[in-house]
C-alpha cells in the first residue's frame, strides 16, 4: 500500500475517533462548555454544548475536500506547484497536510472537553506543536515550489 493510501486510512480513523469520542462524552457535558481560547490556552468564550457538534462537523468537511482535491490535480481550489499536479504526488501531499489539520482538531475537541468536565483548566502546548507539525508540511510544499519555479527561470 502507498503513503498516501495509508495516510488517507488515518485521517479517516482520526475522523471517526472525533465523532466516536464527540457522541460518547456529549451526554456528560455541562450545559456551557469552553469554545475559545487565547494565546496562553485559557478558556475567554463559552457556549451551550451543542457548539462542540461546529468543530466535528468542520473536521469532516475538510475531509470531504481534501478528499475530493486529492482526485482532481486540476482543480481550480488547488495552489500548489506543477510538479504536485499528478494523483499520486498530490493525494501525498494533501493527506499529509490533512493529517496534523486531524489531530488539532481531536486535540482540541478533547482538550476542550477535558476543560468543561474540570479535568484540566487549559489548552495543553500540544497544540502549538501539532500546528508546527501543519507548518513543515507547508514549508516543506513551499520550498518544492520555489525549487521549481527556479528551474523553470533558468531554462
Amino acid at each position: 500500500m502507498k503513503t498516501s493510501g495509508i495516510l488517507l486510512i488515518v485521517n479517516t480513523l482520526l475522523l471517526i475517533v472525533i465523532w466516536v469520542f464527540t457522541g460518547v462524552k456529549y451526554a456528560e457535558l455541562p450545559d456551557i462548555i469552553p469554545t475559545h481560547f487565547n494565546f496562553q490556552g485559557k478558556v475567554d468564550g463559552e457556549s451551550g454544548k451543542a457548539t462542540i457538534w461546529f468543530l466535528v462537523g468542520i473536521a469532516t468537511l475538510i475531509h470531504l475536500l481534501f478528499l475530493r482535491m486529492s482526485g482532481n490535480p486540476n482543480s481550480p481550489l488547488l495552489n500548489v506547484p506543477q510538479s504536485f499536479r499528478n494523483t499520486q504526488t498530490l493525494k501525498l501531499y494533501l493527506f499529509s497536510l490533512e493529517l496534523p489539520v486531524m489531530i488539532l482538531f481531536l486535540d482540541i475537541i478533547v482538550e476542550s472537553i477535558r476543560v468543561a468536565e474540570g479535568k484540566q483548566t487549559e489548552l495543553s502546548d500540544a497544540v502549538l506543536f501539532i500546528l508546527g507539525l501543519m507548518f513543515a508540511v507547508i514549508g516543506i510544499g513551499l520550498i518544492k515550489s520555489v525549487r521549481e519555479s527556479k528551474t523553470k527561470s533558468n531554462n
